[in-house]
């Protein structure tokens, strides 16, 4: 029996359906998945901080896929498993309900955030962007010789409180 791709993966490529038969598990899964890491990090800011910013980025990866199942039924899947859970939360938060209930969030931590108005939907996956971008340059050897390579406790730290943590805020406020 040959497989037939549905019509998100033919459309937009970036996620399938999560079969009913997988859903407690991969919901679980990523939920545990998340909070540990988000434990780790934490934990790890001072000692690691190379690891400690690696884990937060997980933290949101596997967040962003725990939102996506529970309230799309999206399975996120290898290859490119990072730049497609990027481009199916751009895709799921233009729907209104969503929009609205982001801006709503948004409008709360407007302490965090320069400005709710400007930045509305848009706020996740760039923060979800910049995760990655800080996750890549602490996991992986770089060439450029312009700047000191090491990632320090400090940066750490300010990637978990201006990053991670109102990542994590806004996207549990969508899971209410």
């Amino acid at each position: 029996m040959s497989y037939v791709p549905n019509k998100e993966e033919t459309s937009e490529g970036y996620w399938i359906n999560l079969p009913a038969t997988e859903k407690d598990n991969y919901v679980t899964f990523h939920k545990t998945a998340f909070e540990e890491d988000l434990k780790h990090a934490e934990k790890n800011v001072m000692d690691f901080p190379r690891w400690s910013i690696i884990s937060g980025y997980y933290c949101m990866h596997d967040l962003t896929k725990l939102f996506l199942a529970e309230q799309f039924n999206a399975k996120i899947a290898s290859p490119e498993i990072h730049a497609k859970t990027i481009a199916a939360l751009e895709n799921f938060l233009k729907e209104d309900e969503v929009k609205k209930k982001l801006l709503e969030l948004l409008k709360e931590a407007k302490s965090i955030f320069y400005s709710a108005e400007r930045l509305k939907e848009r706020t996740l996956p760039l923060l979800l962007k910049r995760g990655r971008q800080e996750r890549g340059r602490a996991q992986y050897y770089s060439e450029d010789y312009s700047k000191e390579a090491k990632v320090n406790s400090q940066k750490a730290v300010y990637f978990l409180e201006t990053i991670v943590k109102p990542y994590v805020k806004l996207m549990q406020g969508l899971m209410r």
